[in-house]
C-alpha cells in the first residue's frame, strides 16, 4: 500500500499494488545504464554556433621536461608536472 502525499481529485488517499507491479512501476523510472542524463540545448548543445565563445577551450601543455633538464631545485609547484590537466571552471 502507497500513501499519497496529497489526495487525488476523485478522492484517492492510497494505492494499492502487489509487490511486482510496485517494482514494475519502480524500474520504469529507473534510466537505462550509459545513457546521458544530461541534455544541452542552445549555446551549449555540441553544434551551438556560440559554444566556441562560451565553453573555455583546452589550454595546450607544455612538453614534460627531460631528467637531464629538470633540476630538482627549479621544480616547484610551477613545473608543467604539477599544474592541472583541464582548466578551472571557478
Amino acid at each position: 500500500m502507497l500513501k499519497l502525499k496529497t489526495p487525488w481529485r476523485d478522492g484517492t488517499t492510497h494505492l494499492v499494488m502487489s509487490p511486482l507491479e510496485f517494482k514494475q512501476r519502480l524500474a520504469a523510472l529507473v534510466p537505462r545504464s550509459r545513457l546521458h542524463l544530461i541534455r544541452f540545448h542552445g549555446v551549449l548543445a555540441h553544434n551551438g554556433k556560440l559554444r566556441g565563445l562560451v565553453v573555455p577551450q583546452e589550454v595546450p601543455q607544455a612538453p614534460e621536461p627531460t631528467a637531464q633538464q629538470a633540476k630538482p631545485a627549479e621544480c616547484e609547484a610551477n613545473c608543467a608536472h604539477h599544474q592541472p590537466l583541464r582548466p578551472s571552471w571557478a
